[in-house]
């Protein structure tokens, strides 16, 4: 997981938003291996074991990705870079579902870092520096207006509800992409303005920014 992925992460328990405080073990340059976040609001406590931050339990193993199936195909990386419309830039770009299968191949033509979610419970080992892992729960744990942008497909959690936490997590005018069986969550209808479809997938913008936490700096002191 990339360290600079702490900022946006938050505590996915039902509360207020909330930092994590995280105690670093090891890590591989801006890479983190192995870490201890904890929210100081409700006490839970996550992981960062093998490089990936874990929101759903422990890890089980390390495997390598599956072979990808003839039946399944992957997205075609150039149009997803170019529906997401993100070259670059600090903020991360979301993939979850089967667009996660080519978050190595985004990462390397954007240069904007990448995040996967799953609810697997297996170490994914996506070997590329610029994409961080997280195992999930119902919640995406990413704060408000914290994504450049997100491409979702389905999962085996409560898909609305999780796509509607995603939502929250991207920044105004970012754009959210889905396959057309997933229709917008109720909770999403008066946000999004819809840019394009087909017969395969939707891509909308974020018209209304989530508000979020705000960070608080110490004034210099006068001259």
């Amino acid at each position: 997981m990339q360290r600079d992925l702490l900022d946006a992460l938050r505590c996915p328990a039902p509360h207020e938003e909330s930092w994590l405080v995280a105690m670093v073990h090891r890590a591989d340059g801006a890479t983190l291996l192995d870490a201890e976040m904890a929210c100081p609001l409700c006490g839970a406590e996550y992981a960062v074991a093998q490089g990936e931050a874990w929101f759903n339990g422990k890890p089980a193993a390390v495997i390598e990705p599956a072979p990808r199936s003839k039946e399944v195909l992957a997205p075609d990386v150039e149009r997803l870079a170019a529906q997401l419309g993100v070259m670059g830039g600090m903020a991360p770009v979301l993939l979850a579902g089967r667009y996660g299968a080519v978050a190595a191949d985004y990462a390397a033509l954007t240069g904007a870092p990448v995040v996967v979610i799953t609810e697997s419970p297996v170490v994914l080992a996506m070997a590329h520096p610029g994409v961080s892992v997280l195992h999930i729960g119902p919640r995406v744990p990413l704060g408000a207006g914290t994504l450049a942008a997100a491409a979702f497909d389905a999962m085996p959690t409560d898909a609305p509800t999780l796509m509607a936490s995603v939502a929250r997590a991207v920044r105004g005018r970012g754009r959210l992409l889905a396959p057309v069986e997933h229709v917008v969550p109720a909770a999403l209808i008066g946000s999004l303005r819809e840019l394009a479809r087909d017969e395969t997938e939707w891509v909308a913008e974020l018209t209304a920014a989530s508000s979020g936490l705000v960070a608080l700096r110490r004034s210099p002191p006068p001259v």
